[in-house]
């Protein structure tokens, strides 16, 4: 009897332990309730790490927190979390997405995906919680445990503190609130056991489609002239049709076909068909105006506001017609004024090429265009300037510096920066690229900042415009004292007629070796077979 006495003292006194440890009632009181928690079979060695409370009203699982915990940890298992599909730290896998067409125009919008496929990116490889700090650190030995508490010993305890109850195996498995960290290395650890996913893209891929605007290269100035050539000579071709018309007048005053009772459908045809032709000429002149390479050569001929003048006249001439709903036919002043637009767009357009031939042929007299000039360098550039200087005083000879007295002739006439500015000009005008024009300078060169500036402006010029750099000492070229100065001034203008030269002559050789659209006119008379 003492023997067994001594055993039933023994299970009270480890029972009263296990309860206290797991914060339950005395035995007896458990015993007694109604709604006790099921008995287990076994019990907890008494050196175990205690943990949270079985059957607590209301629940811990989500209200619990511990030292090292940032946010409350969900009770739900490891597997039951990663089976959302594609979210990852509260980003889901971005899908395709349609948008409006409103919406499609606008860059803000369609650049959502790639905002949702980074933040999935991130998320998914780690990088945000390394930037949210979510990241459970490294400890150094004898730190706190995950629970909070400080191991006796690295052995034993520290083992047995990073075990769960529920996991026989001793893996660390977060659930029912024990206080561990969501690691994302849970995350990838568990991974395999999800359905495999579709191949992440780094965040520099687009994740988006967008479709490129296709934007046709500009049209050729000999396409177009030809088009416009065409339609005029249709357009003609039914004017002298309608002036024959007028000529067979009856003694009535009626034509042959006004007195019909067809008249009114016959002249709302011959309206029509030259409401047609008219308003392609039309069409095809503003076209070759609005796309003109050299726009300056063309309204040298015939200012702009004249172009535009003649083409709403003509509009206009054509809308009245129309508004009388061809009434009595086409009138013979009508006949006259578009046919008087006809011609003067065909003189236009002699007189233009006419230039083009003469321009043709000064180019092929130019001798500084080709050739071997080397150790000639400076009588090279000294015609490329004079071919292209306007003003009445020839420009003197090119001497090397450091041969000569300085300033030299040359660099004393360019001194002001105002030749050299009209130069720049003249060449922009002639080249392919009408940009970086000078329009702001000085001509009243009296006083020395004027001169100054006029330098500057050049200087900056050839570098916005010619991708030149120069190296030039405004002040003491205007000064005139400063040796060296001068020859930076003549080193600088070498190298600005170098590299002009090439860009211009560059051009002109892809503009005549550049393959020519036939002139292709289908005949009216064709009938196929």
């Amino acid at each position: 009897m003492p023997r067994i006495r001594k055993h039933r003292i023994s299970l009270l006194i480890r029972s009263l332990t296990t309860a206290t440890a797991l914060h339950l009632p005395p035995l007896s009181t458990t015993m007694d309730s109604p709604n006790s928690p099921p008995n287990r079979s076994t019990s907890p060695d008494p050196w175990a790490t205690p943990s949270l409370a079985i059957g607590a009203i209301p629940p811990l699982d989500r209200s619990v927190s511990t030292a090292s915990s940032v946010s409350s940890v969900s009770g739900r298992s490891v597997g039951s979390r990663l089976s959302d599909g594609g979210r990852r730290r509260g980003y889901m896998r971005p899908e395709g997405t349609e948008f409006s067409k409103s919406a499609k125009s606008r860059e803000s919008v369609m650049n959502l995906g790639t905002i949702a496929h980074l933040q999935y990116y991130f998320a998914r490889t780690g990088l945000l919680d390394t930037a949210t700090g979510r990241v459970a650190k490294s400890r150094k030995p004898g730190s706190r445990t995950p629970s909070g508490n400080e191991p006796t010993s690295p052995g034993l305890d520290a083992d047995f503190s990073s075990l769960s109850l529920a996991s026989p195996s001793g893996t660390m498995e977060p659930h029912l609130g024990e206080g561990f960290v969501d690691s994302p290395l849970d995350e990838t650890a568990s991974m395999a056991w999800e359905d495999p996913e579709p191949m992440m893209l780094p965040p520099t891929v687009s994740t988006y489609k967008n479709n490129p605007i296709y934007v046709p290269p500009p049209p050729d100035m000999t396409v177009l002239r030809r088009e416009l050539r065409e339609s005029l000579a249709e357009s003609m071709k039914h004017l002298q049709e309608l002036e024959k018309g007028f000529k067979d007048v009856q003694p009535d005053g009626k034509t042959a076909t006004n007195g019909g009772p067809e008249a009114s459908g016959w002249h709302e045809i011959q309206g029509l068909n030259l409401l047609d032709v008219t308003t392609l000429a039309i069409r095809a002149a503003r076209n070759y105006y609005t796309a003109h390479e050299e726009p300056q050569r063309l309204y040298a001929i015939k200012s702009e506001r004249t172009i535009r003048k003649e083409l709403y006249d003509t509009l206009e001439v054509l809308k009245r017609l129309a508004i009388r709903n061809f009434g009595n036919g086409v009138q013979p002043y009508e006949v006259t004024q578009l046919k008087q637009w006809v011609v003067d767009i065909g003189a236009l357009l002699n007189t233009e090429e006419e230039k083009e031939r003469l321009e043709h042929e000064e180019r092929e007299s130019w001798s500084w265009r080709e050739g071997n000039w080397s150790g000639r360098e400076r009588e090279r550039e000294l015609l490329f300037l004079r071919s292209f200087d306007s003003s009445p005083d020839v420009l003197p000879e090119w001497t090397n510096p450091t041969e000569a007295e300085l300033p030299t002739p040359l660099l004393a006439a360019l001194q002001n920066g105002l030749r050299l500015v009209h130069l720049h000009n003249t060449l922009v005008r002639r080249s392919k690229r009408h940009f970086e024009e000078i329009k702001s300078y000085h001509t009243d060169t009296a006083k020395p900042y004027r001169c100054a500036d006029n330098l500057r402006y050049w200087v900056k010029a050839a570098e916005l415009r010619w991708d030149i750099k120069l190296d030039v000492d405004v002040m003491g070229v205007v000064q005139g004292k400063d040796a060296n100065a001068w020859k930076k001034f003549d080193a600088a203008l070498l190298q600005w007629c170098q590299g002009v030269r090439e860009e211009i002559t560059s051009e002109w050789q892809k503009q005549k070796n550049q393959t020519r659209t036939p002139t292709l006119q289908i005949d009216p008379n064709f009938e196929a077979l």
